[in-house]
C-alpha cells in the first residue's frame, strides 16, 4: 500500500464520531440515538443480539442506508453519505459477511474487480505486483495470486476480501462477522490480520458474536440492544457482564454458572482454612 505516515491520522485521533444517529423504516425504529467513536489504530467490536441494529448501523456507515437524524463526523469534518460511493471516496471500506468474491476468478481479478488498471487494455503486470504488495503487507498466506478463489480456504478468502478493501487506502474498515464459519487455525489467521490492519493506523469496526474473538483483538466493545447503545466495555470485562448487557437480563445461564463457580471456590477455600 502506498500510504505514508502523513496520509494516515495520528494514532488515537478520532476517525469517526456518531452522535444521535437514528434510522427509521416507516414506523419501525431500527436505530435510536446511537453514539459511537472510533480512533485511528483502534479496533472497536460491535456486539449485540440478533435485531440489535448492528447490520443497520454498518449499512448507514457504508452509505447503503441514510440516517434519518443525527450527525456523522469523519476525521473532524461533518459528512453526509448519499450512497456507497460517497463512503468509499471518504475512506470508509466495508467487508460484508458474504465477502462478495467471484469464485471462478483469480486473486488479482477479485482484488481489482471494478477497479482494473487501464480497463480497456488490462495492465496485468502492474495489477499482479500491486496485489502481491497488498498481500505481503498483510503477511497473507496465499500460495499464488493466480489461483481461483474457489481453491482458497475460508481464512484466505477473508484475506483477499480485506486486501481488496485496502486498495483505495481507507482510513476506516468495517468487518461483518469476519470469523464466522471458520476453523480454529483460520480464525487465528484472520484475527492476526485484523491486528495488522490496526497496526497500520486504520480504525477498525468488527461485528462478531464470538466473545473470545472479540476479546482477542478489540480495544473497546460497544454493545447495542434493541437499536440503542447499551454500554461500552473492555476486553477484561467478564462474560457475565457482557451477556447481561447484550440480553438485558442479569439472570441468565452465564451468570448462574459464574455464581455456581464462585460458590464452589468459596467452599473449597473454606474447607482449606478449616
Amino acid at each position: 500500500m502506498s500510504n505514508t505516515s502523513q496520509d494516515m491520522p495520528p494514532a488515537g485521533e478520532p476517525v469517526l464520531s456518531l452522535r444521535g444517529i437514528c434510522k427509521q423504516f416507516g414506523a419501525v425504529s431500527a436505530l435510536t440515538d446511537i453514539d459511537l467513536d472510533v480512533h485511528a489504530g483502534e479496533v472497536v467490536a460491535l456486539v449485540g443480539d440478533n435485531g440489535a441494529g448492528k447490520s443497520t448501523l454498518v449499512k448507514v456507515l457504508a452509505g447503503v442506508h441514510q440516517a434519518t437524524t443525527g450527525t456523522m463526523t469523519f476525521r473532524g469534518q461533518p459528512v453526509t453519505l448519499a450512497g456507497p460511493n460517497d463512503a468509499l471516496a471518504l475512506g470508509i471500506a466495508t467487508v460484508f459477511q458474504d465477502l462478495a468474491l467471484c469464485e471462478n476468478l483469480d486473486v488479482v481479478a477479485n482484488i481489482f474487480l471494478g477497479k482494473e488498471m487501464q480497463p480497456y487494455a488490462l495492465d496485468e503486470v502492474s495489477m499482479e505486483i500491486r496485489a502481491w504488495t497488498l498481500l505481503n503487507e498483510l503477511s497473507a498466506r496465499i500460495p499464488s495470486v493466480r489461483v481461483p478463489i474457489a481453491s482458497l480456504s475460508g481464512g484466505q478468502r477473508q484475506t483477499v476480501a480485506i486486501a481488496r478493501s485496502l486498495l483505495l487506502e481507507p482510513k476506516l474498515i468495517m468487518l461483518d462477522e469476519p470469523t464466522a464459519a471458520l476453523g480454529v487455525a483460520q480464525t487465528a489467521e484472520v484475527l492476526n490480520l485484523i491486528e495488522r490492519v490496526r497496526d497500520r493506523g486504520l480504525g477498525v469496526i468488527m461485528i462478531s458474536h464470538n466473545m473470545e474473538d472479540v476479546r482477542a483483538v478489540a480495544d473497546r466493545i460497544v454493545v447495542l440492544r434493541l437499536g440503542r447503545n447499551n454500554g461500552i466495555f473492555y476486553p477484561d470485562t467478564s462474560n457475565q457482564e457482557l451477556v447481561s448487557a447484550i440480553t438485558g437480563a442479569a439472570d441468565n445461564a452465564v451468570s448462574r454458572r459464574s455464581g455456581r463457580r464462585q460458590a464452589a471456590q468459596h467452599n473449597v477455600t473454606g474447607e482449606a482454612r478449616a
